[in-house]
């Protein structure tokens, strides 16, 4: 596939009073787990973080925001700027279960939109989605707006929301290829009920 996986690592992780890039399943961590796919898939593979010295062992390059506290905005942006390709899939590191093959389902529209979002009953998932180059600008502008929620900038740009119809026809087992996790209980209730793929 001829673009780039970041892996969106940045985030302050202040409900689950840990950074859940570090959670563990079965001895990998969610970072090594989320990583390991990202590589199976993509010839260049990207870690957005502002600690890089975190994420040495993996031998990847890390991009830093230029401005801190835009949240993960901000590392779409610069992640997009740093990438070798045009088209760039996002993942939050806090999904445990990606699928491979979901993602290459998601790809088939990544060079004719300018991003391609997953859509479910529960919402959108704009970060487990592909962005094209040519969302920099719309990025850019809303950044220096300070209009940081990221589907803020969507309207601005052409946009496939693969909804849950589509997906369903193909994967069987969406909530665990979507699940997140952000507080404790939900990191124990995920050991708990859902098998690791």
């Amino acid at each position: 596939m001829q673009a780039t996986g970041v892996l969106l690592a940045g985030g302050k992780s202040s409900r689950m009073k840990k950074d859940k890039a570090f959670l563990e399943i079965e001895g990998q961590s969610l970072a090594e787990r989320s990583l390991k796919v990202l590589k199976a898939l993509f010839p260049e593979v990207l870690i957005s973080s502002n600690q890089p010295e975190l994420f040495a062992q993996y031998e990847l390059p890390v991009i830093r925001d230029e401005v801190i506290g835009r949240g993960p905005l901000e590392g779409l942006y610069q992640g997009l700027k740093a990438a070798k390709h045009d088209v760039v899939f996002f993942v939050a590191c806090d999904m445990p279960f990606l699928e491979i093959e979901l993602i290459r389902f998601l790809a088939k529209w990544s060079s004719d939109y300018d991003l391609v979002v997953p859509k479910l009953q529960s919402g959108l998932h704009p970060l487990h989605a592909f962005y094209h180059r040519r969302c920099l600008s719309a990025i850019k502008n809303n950044l220096e707006a300070g209009r940081l929620k990221i589907i803020d900038f969507y309207s601005a740009c052409s946009a496939k929301y693969v909804d849950e119809k589509e997906m369903s026809g193909c994967f069987t087992d969406l909530t665990n290829a979507f699940c997140n996790v952000n507080t404790p209980e939900e990191w124990s209730y995920i050991n708990k009920t859902i098998t690791p793929i």
